[in-house]
């Protein structure tokens, strides 16, 4: 695999991590839809094994990104403090 495969693949696997769907993820990337269900599928099973028998979107967290990787501390920060302002 080429290094530009290989970036569309890392691409597909981030985009999967922030449970964005098959279908979207195969057009945007450029990855053949039946290898991006399979690592769908991969993700899936290592998500039962961490936690505890369900996915992130079948305990209805779909939506909502738990990546520690994606949140910025500062915009944690100061959402914080304007929610703090308001009280």
């Amino acid at each position: 695999m080429n290094r530009s495969e290989q970036a569309k693949v890392d691409m597909a696997y981030k985009m999967l991590k922030g449970q964005i769907d098959v279908e979207e993820v195969a057009m945007i990337s450029g990855v053949a839809i039946e290898k991006v269900q399979k690592m769908r599928e991969e993700l899936d099973e290592q998500e039962r094994r961490s936690l505890g028998g369900m996915t992130v979107k079948e305990m209805g967290f779909g939506q909502v990104l738990i990546d520690n990787d994606v949140l910025d501390e500062t915009e944690v920060g100061q959402n914080l403090s304007t929610d703090d302002e308001g009280k």
